[in-house]
């Protein structure tokens, strides 16, 4: 396997996947749930998405953890799986992507309005985003 270094400086184009939100969806999981915890709930059909993408050509797949942060959990009563949720996303994209094809941590927005827009200063935004990364 190369080292992704030399991928980012080299000028080779390369696929990632697709939208796996959208996958689940089409596979009946509806967008009332947090796709994030599919990591826990339905492994398999996680790991099948990413074997699709791997299957058809992908460099690099994304963990399942785009919406996995604390303050997006919370509104599923989930944020106590917080770790669970990201370290397993990341288990099941290594399973999928084998030796050939690279894994990128896949991180969302914090899904709330910052100062001045909003209640939350640019600080506790930051201190949000490191906690959701530990």
């Amino acid at each position: 396997m190369k080292n992704f270094r030399d991928i980012l400086n080299s000028d080779g184009i390369f696929v990632f996947d697709g939208a796996i939100g959208t996958r689940f969806y089409d596979t009946g999981v509806y967008i009332n749930r947090s796709y994030d915890e599919l990591n826990l709930t339905a492994p398999d059909l996680v790991r099948e998405v990413h074997d699709e993408y791997v299957r058809v050509g992908a460099d690099i797949i994304e963990t399942n953890t785009f919406g996995a942060t604390r303050h997006k959990l919370q509104q599923y009563s989930l944020e106590n799986k917080l770790k669970e949720i990201n370290v397993a996303g990341v288990k099941l994209a290594r399973q999928a992507a084998g030796e050939d094809v690279f894994v990128a941590g896949a991180i969302g927005p914090l899904d709330l309005r910052i100062e001045p827009y909003g209640p939350t200063s640019f600080d506790e935004a930051r201190k949000m985003r490191k906690r959701a990364m530990n």
